[in-house]
């Protein structure tokens, strides 16, 4: 019998391509959907570039130096958490 693929818990930093035609599935199935081959899709690891996409903005302010009045509403749509927020 054939050991199965490892396969990782977080989908979002690998990806699965297959050998013969190329395409590409978030999580591993037996069947390429693409092309109809059997056992063909490898794991592939992807690089992760979200570090540069989480640095704030602006630095951090302590809470006394930020004014409720400087705030911009975003509206919701929704009367009641309009009025509310």
């Amino acid at each position: 019998m054939a050991s199965s693929p490892v396969l990782t818990r977080n989908s979002k930093k690998s990806r699965f391509a297959c050998t013969e035609c190329g395409a590409v599935v978030a999580k591993w199935v037996g069947r390429c959907d693409a092309c109809g081959e059997w056992n063909t899709l490898v794991e592939e690891r992807m690089t992760s570039s979200r570090s540069s996409s989480l640095a704030p903005a602006m630095p951090a302010l302590p809470i006394t130096d930020v004014s409720a009045l400087d705030a911009v509403p975003f509206p919701t749509e929704v009367a009641e958490f309009d009025r509310v927020l």
